[in-house]
């Protein structure tokens, strides 16, 4: 039996919103290439970076890492959202902040693009406005300034509305024009696939799609048990095997459910060096119903009339669904299906799995349904994916 001691463990587990996990799953290459360009200013293909996927899936969190290594390196780094007034915020908030912190010997140097006062002490006092101030000259000014050293620039919640679109890409297109005119800079975009696909179809956005893309879905099992078992001991305790296997399979690989069941199993006992079943059956309980209310209610909501009849076809099935299935039972044309699989795919709630199947990728949005609308499920007869030995836990 595990012996107490008079230590109390801090949690290490991170389930907060946008905060950077200490040990990140997935996407290690990509991390290892984009921070290098922090160091080398090498670019390649990494001046513009699309983030897409679920909701929890780590997108915010790969921002605060990329906005944590950048400013390591030295880097300005700009981190907004995509509501509105953009625009406005970097140029007279952001900026003039970011400016306030340089060094006196650089503020000097940026007195000689005219874009900005400064009073004693080099301390910032208004821009000096040009009849049409353009956040591009900005940009090159700050980067020539500082001897090209690189701006990052974060954007996160795109979203498809056309307000908030029309603005994204006027923001884009003073970007592209900054990197046109030699500004060392990263951005990087974060949202629901479906919306960063409307950014990038707008008419002045065509540098994007040649953007690198990042798509955050779900961990498999082994990179689950991964991130679990090295995050605890990173916290001076480990998790027995029975724990561990429990709190894959009440994760289900998806990111916010790894770091929120972890870090309710550390809690419940945190003067054990150990981390036993007891401790991973409460984080049963306690995870699943707080990411069914914090995230699959809002899912659910957030749908339109036809994407909750099409999940609801589906979750007729345990598992895989055939396409042709959901077409009977909603009474629809084949071509009306195709548009919602296609549409909920790209949103990251179903994905593919197999010719003609396609299956439940947020987890537990399957079992959200069936109590909603009074499901029982037929069990599946087909081919299971990676997580069929690792079912999720009923409560």
């Amino acid at each position: 039996m595990d012996e107490a001691t008079d230590e109390q463990y801090t949690s290490p587990f991170s389930p907060g919103y946008g905060k950077q996990p200490l040990v990140f799953g997935g996407h290690e290459r990509e991390i290892v290439e984009l921070t290098d360009v922090f160091d080398s200013l090498d670019f390649g293909e990494n001046h513009s970076v699309l983030l897409s996927g679920l909701r929890g899936a780590g997108k915010t969190s790969m921002l605060s890492l990329l906005q944590n290594a950048a400013a390591d390196r030295g880097w300005l780094v700009i981190s907004e959202d995509a509501s509105r007034g953009l625009m406005k915020r970097v140029m007279n908030s952001t900026i003039p902040t970011l400016i306030g912190g340089l060094e006196s010997s650089t503020k000097a140097r940026l007195t000689g693009f005219n874009l900005w006062k400064f009073g004693a002490n080099w301390e910032y006092e208004d821009r000096a406005r040009e009849a049409v101030p353009q956040l591009r000259n900005d940009l090159v000014a700050l980067s020539a300034a500082r001897d090209g050293r690189g701006i990052l620039i974060t954007i996160d919640e795109v979203s498809s509305g056309k307000v908030r679109l029309r603005e994204l890409s006027e923001f884009a297109v003073q970007v592209s024009h900054a990197l046109n005119d030699g500004a060392n800079i990263m951005i990087v975009f974060a949202g629901i696939k479906v919306d960063i696909d409307e950014l990038i179809k707008q008419e002045h956005t065509t540098f994007l799609r040649r953007s690198r893309d990042l798509d955050f879905r779900r961990l498999s099992p082994s990179e689950t048990r991964r991130v679990l078992a090295e995050t605890s001991e990173l916290g001076g305790r480990r998790i027995e095997p029975a724990a561990l296997e429990l709190l894959v399979s009440i994760s289900q690989g998806y990111p916010y459910l790894v770091q929120l069941a972890g870090d309710y199993a550390w809690r419940n006992n945190q003067t054990a060096r150990i981390i036993t079943l007891p401790d991973a059956k409460v984080a049963l309980d306690r995870a699943i119903r707080a990411v069914q209310s914090r995230v699959i209610s809002k899912v659910y909501l957030d749908l339109s009339d036809q994407d909750r009849e099409f999940l609801a076809a589906m979750a007729v099935d345990e598992g895989r669904t055939r396409t042709a299935d959901i077409r009977d039972r909603m009474q629809v044309s084949d071509q009306y299906v195709q548009i919602y699989r296609r549409r909920l795919i790209d949103s990251g709630y179903v994905q593919p799995d197999g010719h003609g199947y396609v299956r439940f990728s947020l987890p537990y949005l399957d079992r959200y349904i069936r109590t909603v609308v009074g499901i029982t499920p037929d069990p599946e007869d087909d081919v299971p994916d990676e997580w069929a030995h690792y079912p999720a836990p009923e409560l």
